[in-house]
């Protein structure tokens, strides 16, 4: 009888949603995607509910968030880097810890995510600065300064990519004349194995799965990074993530500045994008033995300057937003476009919305979408018939569509939403 009483009781309680958390850069599984609580939008009254504001630094870095707590790497003006960590639910600094990192940047500010791991939170400051934090006693556990140990060149807006950790190994970009990519032990710090010089990128390396390999792929020009309106050779290449041997290398015309990195489309195939009058271009990839094969299967001129784009039911949706289209004259050659895998332009926005140099998540089957001019919020419902608005708010109250660079990456966690401008944080109920 008890048994009986005790799974009827059971089988009447609501089911409650896993918590899926954002702990690095592109969230959970690296590709822009996470999970919803609710799929239930109705703004009408007020907009959603803004459960915390917190005034910060300027910048450009997002927030990863694990086990309640959300972290960012913030910029002392010219003197040094701070990890904040905050309590998810109030906003509240629970702890901060930096160090010294004197300079001023080509548009100032923090730049990359941090990347979380049990105890441990991986940064990666512009100046160069790799960095292990420990979670419990707030301390730096390592540190690697990557001009000064590994001859790192300064890129143009500093050093922008996240730290990659991939099992024991935190993977990150010196791009050095003589050291591309340097692993380290995620306990230690202590390298494991060095790629020789690859050439100039702001992107972030990616783990992929590609011919039932794990691969570290990533995106890099031999031209001096420059904000010129003209495509470049681009190099995309792939590494062993376990000692970093070259698996093969591939050189197309595309960005003279890869900020975006490669999306996986399919199992031998590779969305590749760009700003800056690169366009974008998808890559199939084949492999007889140890050999690769690669063709280009369609290049169109549109391309995403800042953030990836993000594959649903076949279909790839980019925010083609670039210097050359900011104007409001150009608006109308912008927005959110779908595009089909054979390269056809199925629908684009223009400019009703042209959502800026803004980022999207995909989750609960719906875009969330930041304006990069404004921060205005808007739920899209991604589907080939056409543009489907379901949910818009004005999160930061913005009056006008002029550019505030509001370019950060959000991060979902718990149905909570954590976006920022260039002097705020804000946390959205959803």
């Amino acid at each position: 009888m008890i048994l009986s009483l005790s799974l009827a009781l059971t089988s009447t309680l609501p089911a409650v949603a896993p918590v899926v958390d954002w702990p690095k850069f592109q969230g959970p599984n690296g590709d822009g995607t996470g999970s919803l609580v609710s799929d239930e939008f109705d703004w009408s009254e007020g907009g959603p509910e803004i459960l915390w504001t917190l005034e910060i630094g300027g910048g450009y870095g997002g927030t990863a968030i694990e086990g309640g707590e959300v972290f960012f790497l913030d910029r002392e003006a010219g003197e040094a880097d701070i990890l904040r960590c905050l309590d998810l639910e109030t906003g509240e600094q629970k702890w901060s810890a930096g160090y010294p990192a004197p300079g001023r940047l080509n548009f100032p500010g923090s730049r990359t995510v941090p990347t979380v791991v049990g105890r441990h939170v991986y940064t990666a400051g512009g100046f160069g600065h790799v960095t292990c934090f420990d979670r419990e006693t707030h301390e730096i556990v390592w540190q690697h300064d990557l001009e000064e140990v590994y001859g790192g060149l300064l890129p143009m807006f500093g050093w922008s990519a996240a730290p990659l950790v991939v099992g024991d190994l935190v993977i990150t970009t010196p791009l050095g004349e003589e050291v591309g990519l340097v692993a380290f032990d995620r306990e230690s710090g202590d390298e494991e194995w060095i790629v020789e010089g690859i050439g100039f990128s702001h992107s972030t390396p990616v783990l992929l799965e590609l011919f039932g390999e794990s691969q570290v792929v990533f995106l890099s020009t031999s031209y001096q990074t420059s904000g010129q309106d003209a495509a470049a050779p681009l190099q995309v290449s792939s590494f062993d993530p376990d000692d970093g041997t070259l698996l093969w290398r591939h050189e197309t015309e595309l960005s003279r500045l890869p900020i975006p990195g490669p999306v996986k489309v399919a199992d031998n195939r590779l969305f590749l994008t760009g700003g800056y009058r690169g366009g974008s271009t998808l890559l199939e990839i084949t492999k007889d033995g140890d050999d690769y094969g690669f063709e280009e299967l369609f290049h169109i001129e549109r391309g995403a300057q800042i953030h990836q784009p993000i594959l649903v039911d076949e279909h790839i949706y980019v925010l083609v937003n670039e210097n050359w289209n900011d104007s409001r004259s150009r608006r109308k050659e912008g927005g959110l476009l779908c595009l089909s895998q054979e390269g056809e332009e199925v629908w684009r926005t223009g400019n009703e919305p042209n959502f800026g140099r803004g980022n999207m998540i995909y989750a609960g089957g719906y875009l969330l979408i930041q304006d990069g001019n404004n921060g205005v919020l808007r739920v899209v419902e991604p589907t080939t018939a056409g543009f489907e608005l379901v949910a818009e708010a004005n999160v930061f109250e913005m009056d006008d569509e002029r550019d505030k660079q509001m370019w950060a990456p959000m991060s979902l966690s718990q149905g909570l939403l954590v976006m920022r401008s260039q002097d705020e944080m804000r946390c959205v109920r959803l």
